[in-house]
């Protein structure tokens, strides 16, 4: 499929379907404030996402809530790929529940830790339901809890894995 836009493909879906107004936000420049210290094969690496993974047990995201969802699931980085649910209105997720290593690579960053690629891995993943209209609570306390949890566990890189 040479020559598709999936950012802009999955624009138009959320347009579509939940905010006629909507537009990404672009982050293009390396954060000046948090420069990686650690080499990347001694760094401790956490995985943060806003597939909107959680497990069975847990609170699904809310889905009505024209809002969006800007709470976050903890889940332990030992979990079972297959353990993971899925639960988010800006994506098809069907696909994803059939391999959910595409949208949470916690087997991938397993294997990467035992061949040496990275140091470790965080204690927990860190989940989000990607579409949240309304920001100020994910900024003004969601992501700042879940940074507080990064730095309490020594994280010295995180990925994200949007959706």
């Amino acid at each position: 499929m040479s020559g598709v836009n999936f950012a802009e493909i999955e624009q138009q879906f959320v347009r579509d379907r939940i905010n006629p107004d909507f537009t990404w936000r672009a982050y293009d420049d390396y954060s000046p404030l948090n420069r990686m210290t650690a080499n990347l094969g001694d760094a401790r690496v956490a995985l943060v996402t806003t597939v909107g993974a959680h497990l069975e047990d847990q609170e699904p995201f809310d889905l009505k809530d024209p809002a969006g969802d800007p709470t976050f699931r903890e889940i332990p980085t030992n979990v079972s790929s297959g353990d993971l649910e899925l639960t988010h209105r800006g994506y098809n997720t069907r696909q994803s529940k059939q391999d959910p290593n595409v949208v949470v690579p916690v087997d991938h960053l397993k294997a990467a830790r035992e061949c040496g690629r990275i140091g470790g891995l965080g204690s927990n993943i860190y989940s989000f339901m990607g579409f949240i209209a309304d920001t100020d609570p994910l900024m003004d306390e969601s992501a700042p809890e879940v940074a507080r949890r990064l730095k309490a566990d020594r994280t010295d890189l995180v990925l994200l894995v949007p959706t």
